[in-house]
């Protein structure tokens, strides 16, 4: 006789960059293991396959976690989170006065994708030439070789994020141009016209949340009283 099934609820989300609905469970015991190896193990590498295959697992539609934008993997893995751990985070930050802790709380389905809506990735760079950028994903991340210099990376960044250049006359999609073509014309721009593609990703979206923080800690006879407000942005501040 096989044993009985436990039946799991089933939600749904908007997946921030392409408006889509998707159906998601919560993770299991078995999603959890993988979370925790991945834990264990502190590699950022093994982190983001573990996220990727819990997503893979809760996610009843087929999404192609390698291209998808960082920030829509965040969102996804945080909903996944909220509906398996408890909606509730007890959070903790420094006072940034007297050093004591500060004991806070947030609510994880609250939290949204900021910076979306009017976010261009089609960039003007002269009245009849421009290009045409894909968002940050991890595919982008695993092209991008962690040894070399950061100003080597925001180049390496740039060049693979380039969906296409266009002007008046056609359509040129990166993926039949080589990385030297590519290179050759991010460096033939202006310093004004590069500011324009570097804007892209100085305003990328992100997960974001503005929480209010008052310290409560006794400084002598008084109450410190120190407040500020802090912004949590992307997916571990929302679990530190």
């Amino acid at each position: 006789m096989p044993l009985p099934k436990i039946e799991t609820p089933k939600y749904e989300l908007i997946v921030p960059s392409t408006g889509k609905t998707v159906k998601y469970r919560p993770f299991l015991v078995r999603e959890e293991k993988i979370l925790l190896l991945a834990m264990e193990s502190e590699e950022e590498n093994q982190m983001i396959l573990a996220i990727q295959e819990i997503i893979k697992n809760c996610v009843y539609e087929e999404l192609d976690t390698t291209i998808m934008p960082m920030f829509d993997i965040e969102y996804i893995f945080l909903q996944l989170r909220a509906k398996s751990k408890g909606e509730i985070a007890d959070l903790t930050a420094e006072c940034e006065q007297c050093n004591n802790p500060i004991e806070f709380n947030i609510d994880l389905s609250k939290i949204e994708v900021t910076g979306l809506k009017g976010h261009n990735n089609k960039i003007h760079i002269t009245d009849d030439i421009g290009v045409i950028l894909d968002y940050p994903s991890i595919k982008l991340q695993k092209s991008i070789d962690g040894d070399v210099t950061d100003i080597k990376n925001i180049f390496a960044t740039i060049t693979n994020s380039i969906n296409s250049i266009w002007d008046k006359d056609s359509i040129y999609p990166a993926k039949d141009h080589t990385s030297q073509e590519l290179d050759d014309f991010i460096e033939s721009l202006s310093d004004e016209n590069f500011l324009k593609i570097k804007e892209f990703f100085d305003t990328l979206p992100s997960l974001s949340h503005d929480v209010e923080l008052k310290c409560k800690s006794k400084k002598g006879k008084k109450n410190c009283g120190w407040s500020q407000t802090k912004t949590l942005e992307g997916l571990a501040s929302f679990f530190a």
